[in-house]
This record gives C-alpha cells, sequence and structure tokens, in this order.
C-alpha cells in the first residue's frame, strides 16, 4: 500500500503577510538568522502579529545548522516554552527549528504550533518531514513526521533581497527535488503530477528571476514551485544527489543547492546509461514534451548553462584535488548510507558513487 500526505496547511497569494494577525497566541519565538535579525526583514514580519504578544528572536542559526546550534536552541526553547515558533529564513533556519522542536519535545516540552516562513525559493522545508543537521563532517538527515510544519506563509516580498547565485541554487535544488521524486522508487501518479508542474515553472520562471530579482510574479511561483517540490519528496523521496550533495557538502561547505547543480547531469548520465534505469526518465521527458531521457539531459545541460553554474566540481573555490581525493572513500561511503539513498531509482555501490564524484571533478 501506498499513500499521499499533506500535514501542512498552506497560506499564500496576495497579502499572505496578514495571516499572521489571525493566529491566537501569546508567547511567540522567532528563530533565524542574524542577517534577517539586523536587517530589519524579523520586524517587518513580526509587525503583523497580534497586539500584545511577547515575542523572542533566537537569531544564531548559521548555514549547515551544527548538532551544537541545534542544543543550543534547545535550551532556548525550553526556557521561553512559546505557543507559536516561527521559522524565518531559508532551509538552514526551517531544518534547525524542525531539529530544535524535536529534540526539545525529546526533552519534555509541549509542541507548539509550528509556522515556517521561506525567504528562499528551493528547499520546500516549510512542508517536509525533512531535516538536515551536521554532526561533525557529516550531513545527517532526519526523517519523521513529526518534524513537518503545522503551517507554512509564503509571501513572495521576503525574497525580494535574494542574491542572483543563492536564487539560482535555491532554485536548482527545487528542480533536484522534482527531478529526484518523479523518478524515486517510492513515486505515485500524485507525486509526480507535482513533479512535472515544478519542472515546468522551474524551466520557466527561474532564468526570470536569476536576470531579474524584481519579477515578483515570477518570484512567487518559483515560492510555489519549491513548495509543491517538497511535498512531492516528502511522499516519493529523493536520490543519490542529494546523497552525493550532502557527503560533498558537509565536508568542504559549499552551498548545497550548487553543489545538487553541477552533480545532476553526472548522476543523470549515470541512471540512463542502462536502459531499464532510462525508462523513468523517458517517461518524464514526454510528459515535458521532449523525445527521450538523452533530450531531457541535454535540455538540463543547457539550463544550468543558462544559468552560469559550473560544469565541475573543480571549478569550486574552496576544492582543492589533494584534499578532494583523500575524504572520496569517506564521502562515498556516507552517501551509500546516506537516507535519500534508498529511494534513488538505481542501485548504486561505493565504487559507483566514487565514480561519479570523480567524473564530476574532473570534467
Amino acid at each position: 500500500m501506498k499513500e499521499f500526505k499533506l500535514k501542512t496547511e498552506l497560506f499564500f497569494g496576495t497579502q499572505a503577510i496578514h495571516h499572521l494577525s489571525t493566529i491566537d497566541c501569546s508567547h511567540v519565538l522567532v528563530i533565524t538568522d542574524d542577517f534577517l535579525a539586523k536587517s530589519g526583514m524579523v520586524a517587518k514580519m513580526t509587525q503583523h502579529l497580534p497586539q500584545g504578544v511577547a515575542c523572542h528572536v533566537y537569531s544564531n542559526v548559521k548555514p549547515d545548522p551544527s548538532q551544537e546550534l541545534v542544543d543550543e536552541g534547545v535550551e532556548m526553547i525550553c526556557d521561553v516554552k512559546p505557543d507559536l515558533v516561527i521559522s524565518f529564513g531559508g532551509g538552514s533556519c526551517i531544518d534547525a527549528t524542525k531539529a530544535i522542536l524535536y529534540f526539545a519535545h525529546e526533552r519534555g516540552l509541549k509542541r507548539p504550533y509550528f509556522l515556517a516562513i521561506p525567504t528562499t525559493a528551493g528547499t520546500g522545508s516549510e512542508v517536509t518531514n525533512f531535516a538536515i543537521i551536521t554532526r561533525g563532517p557529516n550531513k545527517i538527515a532526519l526523517i519523521d513526521d513529526f518534524l513537518a510544519p503545522d503551517g507554512a506563509l509564503l509571501e513572495a516580498d521576503f525574497t525580494r533581497s535574494v542574491p542572483p547565485r543563492i536564487t539560482v541554487d535555491t532554485g536548482l535544488d527545487a528542480l533536484s527535488h522534482a527531478l529526484e521524486s518523479y523518478v524515486s522508487t517510492e513515486a505515485t501518479p500524485f507525486s509526480q503530477a507535482l513533479s512535472v508542474k515544478v519542472l515546468r515553472m522551474i524551466f520557466e520562471d527561474l532564468p526570470v528571476v536569476y536576470r531579474d530579482g524584481m519579477a515578483m510574479r515570477n518570484r512567487a511561483r518559483m515560492m510555489e514551485a519549491a513548495c509543491a517540490a517538497g511535498i512531492a519528496f516528502t511522499n516519493a523521496g529523493l536520490g543519490i544527489n542529494h546523497s552525493l550533495a550532502h557527503a560533498l557538502g558537509g565536508r568542504f561547505h559549499v552551498a548545497h543547492g550548487r553543489l545538487i547543480a553541477i552533480l545532476m547531469p553526472y548522476v543523470i548520465a549515470f541512471h540512463i546509461s542502462d536502459s531499464t534505469y532510462a525508462e523513468p526518465y523517458n517517461q518524464l521527458a514526454h510528459e515535458l514534451g521532449l523525445q527521450d531521457a538523452h533530450a531531457l539531459l541535454e535540455k538540463i545541460m543547457l539550463f544550468l548553462r543558462e544559468l552560469d553554474v559550473e560544469t565541475s566540481l573543480s571549478e569550486l573555490s574552496g576544492i582543492e584535488s589533494a584534499a578532494f581525493e583523500k575524504e572520496l572513500v569517506a564521502m562515498a561511503e556516507a552517501a551509500q548510507h546516506d537516507r535519500c539513498t534508498p529511494t534513488n531509482v538505481r542501485y548504486v555501490s561505493q565504487q559507483d558513487l566514487i565514480n561519479i564524484y570523480r567524473q564530476a571533478f574532473h570534467a
């Protein structure tokens, strides 16, 4: 038996931010990062809360949130005991909030209402039951229905100041969510329908917002696409594109979406090199009006070029050849045991993963 779930209420469209004024709450904890707190964005958001609420802000979230950061947040939330928690920021903020709530609940804290307000269009974390945290050199995927927010508020205005490169990185993360969930071993007609819609939107809208950050209609569509992709992969799972990026990003601290984008063509090429595993890609290609899996791969490669994405890992600053080779076996082992690997469309050995890494580095 299969199932399709959406636990999270969605609030989106024109002036979605006004939903905040309707929430019955008295003690609010906002979990965010230092930039959003100091830039005035948090104040711009919290002014819409009901009058008289006590509002606390935890703004220590960093990219790739560590277990230590989460533990610090657990201490604060157990002290504040809010009845509303708002995660305000990108995927790292939302993932950190999920982990903080998860571990605080283990300590006996009653779960407050959890509202996620993303400020990037990419991770879909506002509707997923996934959270990624960093323990030592490894990124660990937490997967539990408890992690899914109770509500998600999509307000495109909060993405207005996102720089072009980050806009691309987050958008391509969403594209990979749609692509991997479509070919996943746990895909269903319901998840695949969302994936196809997401891909069509991203192919149309991401180049627009890359060139013009003030194209707000397209920014709103990108937020909706990222959210829909999150719903798709929560129900269908992902694959080794994410597993490889998690293991690599945990060691070299390059933006997750950038790693996803560079690895993507090599992962697809590996899968479609065997006709058995090319079939779901052929099916997706037909849905998108393309001839076959090879035409889909060519479209994606041209799309990445249009968005000025590097073609190899070696082009990225911060990944030296000697350090990469030294970590290669450990990264492949971590990727093989990543929580995204079991639903990959094709079985992979550790050597397969090493080969993909090397191809992506030395291309």
